[in-house]
């Protein structure tokens, strides 16, 4: 709920970078989400197993969740829920962005994948976990297409020294 909110309020000269690939992001985001109980019903017989699955899954997705909001308060004013950039803008270097220069969109893997552990199908937390990813890729390059346009060789700097989503790998 907390990020529906913000996605209608706007900072004073805030710009939004591409409608088109916020359509984009979202309808793949929703097709993930539609992939657990689809992939449960068409292929009943990919179930997983094992009674550690849930309790497992819980933990991921609720770690994947502090992490997000942990960059949402890192981020503070500058946290939206659309691609944006301001007159404003400064690279946020603090919390889990010392390490990541994506971290909400790895705790929103995180979720997705304690989601798929949960759903107890490898089709569902496969198919959801892969089209989730794709959405994050395209709409990560469009958010660091944007900060090196509005904030130049500070954000280059930035994202030199740091991994998009995977610490230390990617």
């Amino acid at each position: 709920m907390g990020e529906l909110a913000q996605a209608f309020r706007t900072r004073r000269g805030a710009k939004l970078v591409d409608v088109r690939a916020e359509v984009v992001f979202r309808v793949m985001f929703f097709v993930a989400i539609l992939l657990w109980p689809i992939g449960r019903a068409i292929y009943p017989a990919a179930g997983i197993g094992g009674a550690w699955l849930f309790p497992l899954g819980t933990v991921i997705g609720w770690l994947g969740l502090l992490l997000r909001w942990w960059s949402f308060v890192s981020l503070g004013k500058y946290f939206t829920v659309t691609v944006r950039t301001s007159e404003d803008q400064l690279v946020v270097e603090r919390g889990p962005y010392r390490v990541l220069r994506h971290p909400s969109y790895t705790g929103l893997l995180l979720i997705f994948s304690g989601g798929g552990l949960i759903a107890d199908n490898w089709v569902s937390a496969a198919g959801a976990d892969a089209v989730l990813l794709v959405a994050l890729i395209y709409r990560l390059r469009i958010e660091e297409r944007a900060l090196e346009e509005a904030l130049g060789s500070r954000y280059r700097q930035f994202a030199e020294d740091r991994a998009r989503l995977v610490p230390f790998v990617w």
